[in-house]
């Protein structure tokens, strides 16, 4: 699953830093224009990029949805760290995966945060 995996997360990091920058780029346009009638040309350009910010939004959402029904939980989409519900040593955990690892090598328990991840132990040739 982890090819799949990497393809779905790097669509919704670049997805989400594109929304971040496009969502504060409009932010300094309506604080420049509010009130302010030589900046009215703009208003048809605003509400065209209201209306692609709505539709890049929506578009994310398909993605986390995705993710969702693999059952991969996203735990930060600017960084595209992921989580995978498991069971260790019969406890609740998450293995975590974060965009541009190799391979899956660190956990957490299921009351930690992501930022308290631990290195999986490596596995014995025996």
């Amino acid at each position: 699953m982890l090819p799949l995996l990497r393809l779905i997360v790097a669509d919704i990091s670049l997805s989400h830093r594109e929304l971040t920058d496009r969502r504060s780029h409009l932010r300094r346009m309506l604080r420049s224009h509010q009130g302010k009638a030589r900046f009215q040309v703009y208003d048809q350009e605003i509400v065209e990029m209201q209306k692609e910010l709505t539709e890049q939004a929506a578009h994310l959402d398909e993605y986390i949805t995705e993710l969702e029904r693999l059952g991969v939980i996203l735990r930060s989409a600017h960084e595209g760290i992921v989580d995978f519900p498991t069971l260790i040593d019969q406890r609740p955990a998450f293995f975590t995966w974060q965009m541009g690892q190799e391979d899956i090598n660190d956990f957490h328990w299921h009351d930690e945060s992501t930022a308290d991840r631990k290195r999986l132990a490596p596995l014995s040739n025996s």
